[in-house]
């Protein structure tokens, strides 16, 4: 009696696990079976994961937030237990697996440097510094990003700027209508900048340098040198003594002045005062340029006279008056 009621009890027990499996598989075939998107890194524009960013499916299934996404320029790394208890409390079947973590990263851009060290320039120029400056960051990397399709408003909330080193600390608050406010802290060094006369396409060697040839370009400060040439009229008549590259700051040992008259070559000599104006020619004993004062022998006294020079060939003689002086 005993061993008939032991049979009885086994047979039930294996017409209740049967009755479960099929139960089960009953249960599987009516919930959706996932499959994952990636198993490197998912990419998301929107600042929560939802879970078919995640997974896909052939069937259609109820979509819902599962966490927050990172911040731009981080990752978050969801392990197969995470996976598993999404999959679990979203009443799903996800038959795969993954050895690695899965990334998940949001969409971002970079805030153009230009906007930023324009910013820094101006808060700079306004609380610290009179003159016009140009800045470098400690960080040559610098970036600072933000949600792809955000729009971003920057703003410098504060600032410190040492007038002996030049060193500045600012703090950088970005606003963003998809992130909460961030307040980054950035240093560097500013530089007083000056315009500077340079050649706006190239001089030859022996070339006469015109107002034309000239443009205006800003140099920081600590880059200029003694023997720099700083103004217009430090160029003008002169000629190049040496070839010059657009662009390209120009010493004093780059140019020679424009000799207009020749030694040893015919020169005009005009001579004037409150009752008088002659006019004679002489041959020069020394080359000169413009407004230098030249020595020239008259051709029929032979006397020598000394003379400002005016032009090609032309010169002024001195009054006695101006040449005590």
């Amino acid at each position: 009696m005993r061993k008939k009621t032991l049979i009885i009890s086994f047979l039930a027990i294996i017409a209740s696990s049967f009755v479960c499996s099929f139960s089960n598989a009953q249960n599987i075939r009516n919930i959706p079976t996932v499959y994952l998107k990636s198993k490197g890194e998912i990419v998301i524009d929107s600042d929560t994961i939802l879970l078919s960013d995640l997974f896909y499916s052939d069937i259609n299934f109820e979509d819902r937030v599962v966490g927050n996404a990172p911040l731009p320029g981080k990752k978050l790394k969801l392990f197969r237990k995470d996976l598993r208890r999404i999959i679990k409390s979203s009443q799903l079947h996800w038959p795969g697996s993954i050895r690695k973590a899965l990334l998940v990263s949001r969409a971002s851009k970079r805030i153009p440097i230009d906007v930023i060290r324009n910013a820094v320039i101006e808060a700079l120029e306004t609380k610290h510094i009179n003159d016009e400056v140009d800045i470098e960051f400690n960080n040559p990397n610098l970036k600072i990003l933000i949600p792809k399709n955000a729009r971003i408003k920057i703003n410098i909330v504060q600032s410190h700027f040492d007038q002996r080193t030049g060193r500045f600390e600012v703090v950088l608050k970005t606003s963003s209508d998809y992130t909460e406010d961030q307040n980054i802290n950035l240093r560097g060094r500013a530089f007083a900048i000056i315009p500077m006369p340079v050649p706006n396409r190239h001089i030859g060697a022996g070339q006469l340098i015109r107002k034309e040839n000239i443009t205006w370009k800003k140099f920081r400060i600590k880059q200029h040198s003694f023997g720099i040439i700083s103004s217009l009229d430090q160029l003008l008549d002169q000629v190049a003594k040496r070839p010059l590259t657009a662009g390209r700051l120009i010493r004093n040992t780059d140019i020679q002045p424009h000799q207009l008259v020749k030694k040893g070559e015919f020169v005009t000599l005009h001579f004037k005062n409150k009752s008088m104006s002659l006019s004679t020619r002489g041959i020069s004993t020394e080359p000169g340029a413009r407004n230098q004062i030249i020595r020239v022998q008259n051709s029929r006294s032979k006397r020598i006279v000394e003379a400002r020079v005016l032009g090609p060939n032309v010169a002024l003689v001195l009054p006695i008056a101006t040449l005590l002086k």
